[in-house]
C-alpha cells in the first residue's frame, strides 16, 4: 500500500513537472524580430496591410487584443507555418488567402517578423 501511494505522488510530481515545462509561457516578444530581411516597400505594404486586416483582433502594435499577441512570434512558428496560418486561419481567425493577394500576405508577415520591431525602435527615445 505505501510503495503505491509512493508510486502515485511520483507520477503526479513528474506530470506537474512536465505540465509546466511544456505549457510554461514563454516571452516571444523578448527575442526581437527574426533576422530576416525585408524590403522597406514590403514592410511599408505589410504595416499597412496589418492595420486594415489584422490589429483589430490582434492589436495596433501586435501586443494581443481578442487575438493573441504575434510579437516574437516568428520565432515560435517558422515563416511557412506563419503564412499557413494567415492564408487558412486557425480556430476563431478567418483565412486571408482569398482577401489577400500573396504580395500582401508576404508583406504582413515580414511587418509580424520583423517590422513591429523596428516601429518599436524607431519611438525609443534617442
Amino acid at each position: 500500500m505505501r510503495s503505491a501511494l509512493y508510486r502515485l505522488a511520483m507520477i503526479i510530481g513528474a506530470s506537474s513537472i512536465l505540465f509546466t515545462a511544456c505549457f510554461a509561457s514563454t516571452d516571444w516578444a523578448a527575442k526581437g524580430p527574426t533576422e530576416e530581411s525585408y524590403s522597406q516597400e514590403s514592410l511599408t505594404l505589410g504595416a499597412s496591410v496589418y492595420s486594415d486586416t489584422c490589429a483589430s483582433c490582434h492589436g495596433r502594435d501586435g501586443s494581443g487584443s481578442f487575438g493573441p499577441a504575434l510579437l516574437g512570434k516568428g520565432h515560435k512558428y517558422a515563416y511557412q507555418d506563419q503564412r499557413r496560418l494567415i492564408e487558412r486561419g486557425r480556430r476563431s481567425m478567418p483565412g486571408f488567402g482569398a482577401s489577400l493577394t500573396d504580395k500582401e500576405i508576404e508583406a504582413v508577415l515580414a511587418h509580424i517578423r520583423v517590422g513591429f520591431f523596428a516601429n518599436r525602435n524607431d519611438e525609443l527615445p534617442g
